[in-house]
């Protein structure tokens, strides 16, 4: 994989993060609705975060409107609650990681990483899930060796260089290889800085900001097609048929996978995200977005911009200061 600053100087991605870093800022505006069941949302969330209502056979919508990713932010839940009710939960189970990472060479060692995973796991899918289930069988699999192979993970995350060997599949059982997938990726957030969680819906919002990058320049530099630097991947929603396929006309992303290679393309996309999310943050200049908490912000209204694209509509081409009219519907 290419050092972090080889692929920062990239062309390509040079001109995706000047164009992001507006976004955040707010100075490109992507005006937008977006809809949420309302059975699904938390107490008092149509109070403060005022909308429509549209009925469906599946049942009543609350539709909001946002100018901003910033504006996204703030309308910003998941599991019945607000950010700053679910960061609360997020700091414990980060505590939870990191303490098990302190005392990796204590006689707890082990004991204290697979509660961390546990712990995680849960927090992610929730108790008794499939995912869940799948995600600790495996770090229970991995024995004693668990302890390594989450420090092999982390190692090549966090290099500049990234060694994406830690994370090749291999079919030989006694053989322990790091894995990335939407549950290890909450891990490494946790344990790293500056991690994204990078899931279906983080994958899907990124994927379609290339595409609408790629979509304004592509009258002045004639862009046909994705660039391999920007290749981003997503996934589609679970119980869900591609409703957060960004792809569209001749800007074309594959999807994310289990496969042989799915753990090492994962990570892949995971540390380019990382590398382009920090460049863009710091760049933008934009204080809802600063400070210690900036990136874990962006990766929320990422969350919200991927919640389902299933209906979003091609707009047009235009400059930096021009509002886009998108259109996010259930």
């Amino acid at each position: 994989m290419q050092h972090r600053n080889e692929y920062l100087n990239d062309k390509h991605v040079d001109g995706f993060i000047a164009y992001l870093s507006s976004v955040l800022s707010g100075h490109t505006r992507i005006n937008f609705s977006v809809a949420f069941p309302r059975n699904r949302l938390p107490r008092h969330y149509e109070m403060q975060c005022p909308g429509r209502v549209e009925r469906e056979a599946a049942g009543s919508l609350h539709v909001v409107e946002a100018e901003t990713l910033e504006q996204l932010f703030r309308f910003y839940w998941w599991n019945h609650r607000f950010y700053d009710e679910n960061r609360k939960e997020v700091d414990e189970v980060r505590s939870c990681v990191q303490s098990a990472i302190v005392e990796e060479d204590s006689e707890f060692a082990l004991e204290l990483t697979r509660a961390a995973c546990r712990k995680v796991m849960e927090w992610g899918f929730g108790r008794g899930t499939r995912a869940n289930e799948s995600n600790v069988s495996w770090a229970m699999s991995q024995g004693p060796s668990l302890i390594q192979v989450l420090r092999n993970g982390r190692e090549a995350l966090l290099s500049d260089a990234p060694d994406l060997s830690a994370f090749n599949r291999n079919p030989n059982p006694s053989t322990h290889w790091s894995k990335m997938n939407s549950g290890w990726t909450k891990y490494y957030s946790f344990a790293l800085p500056a991690h994204v969680i990078y899931d279906s819906r983080v994958g899907a919002a990124l994927c379609y900001l290339v595409r609408r990058y790629l979509e304004s320049i592509e009258a002045k530099r004639h862009v046909d097609s994705v660039p391999e630097s920007l290749a981003f991947r997503w996934a589609p929603g679970q119980g869900e048929r591609n409703t957060r396929d960004p792809s569209c006309g001749p800007y074309r992303f594959a999807r994310l996978s289990g496969g042989p290679a799915g753990s090492r393309e994962w990570a892949r996309v995971n540390i380019q995200a990382n590398w382009i999310l920090s460049a863009a943050v710091s760049r933008s200049g934009a204080m809802w977005c600063s400070g210690p908490e900036g990136f874990r912000r962006v990766e929320g209204a990422l969350f919200m911009l991927g919640y389902d694209l299933s209906r979003v509509e091609r707009s047009q081409a235009h400059d930096d200061t021009e509002p886009t009219n998108l259109s996010f519907q259930w």
